[in-house]
């Protein structure tokens, strides 16, 4: 039972990253400053995949209550998922570059 339930929080997390980074694309919510915002080609694919994948590590455990054949990939549905966490975790820490867009100052003050 252990087993399901870290199966299906992985699976959610995953389910609910994608659609929190497919929704900012979308939707920009203003939650990141306008410089960090994801680049949207990689952003999207992404956020389709962890979608994707999240949604058929719940639909395969599911599925696994009533066929047995189901049981035998959970254990390497879960281990990709972990590795897929772990990728996405790298590319929101590294693979986003930060472009800082000129900001418009103060002018500067008259000298008498």
């Amino acid at each position: 039972m252990l087993f399901y339930i870290s199966l299906y929080v992985l699976a959610a997390i995953l389910l609910f990253q994608g659609t929190q980074l497919l929704g900012e694309l979308s939707e920009p919510r203003e939650a990141l400053p306008s410089e960090v915002r994801p680049a949207s080609p990689w952003a999207a694919r992404w956020g389709g995949f962890l979608v994707t994948y999240g949604a058929a590590m719940i639909l395969t455990g599911i599925l696994s209550h009533g066929y047995d054949w189901f049981q035998g990939s959970l254990g390497l549905l879960r281990g990709f998922g972990v590795a897929i966490e772990t990728l996405f975790g790298l590319w929101l820490v590294f693979g986003r570059k930060v472009d800082y867009t000129p900001a418009p100052g103060a002018p500067a003050p008259a000298h008498h």
